[in-house]
């Protein structure tokens, strides 16, 4: 029996339109944005952004909320382990602290930035959303708002899967082997850059105050790394609406078939909708992607060259992606 085609096989059919749409357009507003700020606001958001960056370090991981939370994973890991032969302290939780550096200081350097193009646009141009939600209680537009991020923060998801450009970036959050709480921050810069233009689009298009915003990443970013421990967790039944650690490794695992499935960051509900909901019986789930650079083997002084490797050679992949999808195209 032929399995029914889904949302996500429509975007992998149409690459193109959807990059046109969801990348392109948003490009060209924050262009546009750009072009009209002084050009003096530049370095002082740079100069903002680098505090920032320190001050959120040091808020987040030099805290005692943090400690705490750590402490709990571990303890979590020990009790209900996705891999009980992986070690507490591996090569890769090393690997993704690094990348956890390079994922905050593009985000409060350029994301940030991206932020307030759109801000700025909308308020110039566009009569923003938050004029037909303004009325409402402040709980009613937190859940809508919420709502509405997470819908587009599956949907990002989905394309920087089924686009090969995006997904040869996305590919070095998949590629760990050894998946732990900092596994979060295993992204690829220009991975990271495609995944907020979505999500940033929505806050600015509704006008949501920073401090909201704030709010929301920052227990966005306590629930992921959650969800990338090393622990096997199911919710039951409420798997197919909330995401669960099981859920959530399930789509991380190294089979095809199996990560191309489970996309939402809250809510498993938009993959019981749209068809890429899926479990399975069994408890250890290999994960990571074949062929890529793996920091696990190999002497301690290479590891340098790996992570640089890590980096580079997505940029490599992505090129050669859309090459062969010009030359694809003038041949049509």
């Amino acid at each position: 029996m032929k399995n029914r085609a889904t949302f996500q096989d429509w975007i992998a059919a149409h690459p193109g339109a959807v990059s046109a749409v969801t990348l392109a357009v948003p490009l060209a507003i924050l262009v546009i944005s750009a072009l009209e700020m002084a050009p003096s606001a530049f370095p002082i958001h740079f100069a903002t952004g680098m505090k920032g960056f320190t001050d959120y370090f040091e808020a987040f991981f030099i805290s005692a909320s943090f400690i705490v939370f750590f402490a709990v994973i571990l303890i979590l890991e020990r009790i209900w382990p996705a891999d009980p032969d992986q070690a507490s302290f591996p090569r890769g939780l090393v690997f993704d602290a690094a990348f956890s550096v390079v994922s905050l200081l593009v985000h409060f350097l350029f994301v940030s930035l991206f932020a307030i193009l759109f801000l700025d646009f909308f308020s110039r141009h566009v009569p923003p959303l938050s004029g037909l939600i303004g009325h409402w209680p402040n709980w009613l537009r937190v859940v809508v708002v919420f709502i509405t991020v997470d819908l587009a923060s599956w949907l990002s998801h989905v394309i920087r899967h089924k686009v090969p450009v995006l997904w040869h970036f996305h590919a070095l959050h998949h590629s760990q082997r050894a998946m732990n709480l900092m596994t979060e921050f295993r992204l690829h810069p220009c991975d990271l850059l495609a995944r907020t233009l979505g999500v940033s689009f929505v806050f600015a298009l509704v006008l949501v105050p920073v401090e909201q915003a704030f709010v929301f990443i920052l227990l966005q970013k306590y629930y992921l790394m959650f969800l990338h421990a090393n622990i096997d967790i199911s919710y039951g039944p409420l798997d197919r609406v909330f995401v669960s650690p099981r859920v959530h490794r399930l789509h991380h695992a190294i089979q095809t078939e199996l990560h191309d499935r489970n996309y939402g960051v809250y809510f498993s509900i938009w993959d019981t909708i749209f068809g890429t909901f899926r479990t399975t019986d069994a408890r250890v789930i290999p994960t990571g992607v074949e062929g890529f650079p793996d920091e696990r083997n190999g002497a301690w002084y290479g590891t340098p060259l790996i992570f640089v490797r890590q980096l580079v050679l997505p940029v490599y992949q992505a090129a050669q992606s859309l090459r062969i999808a010009l030359m694809a195209q003038r041949r049509t």
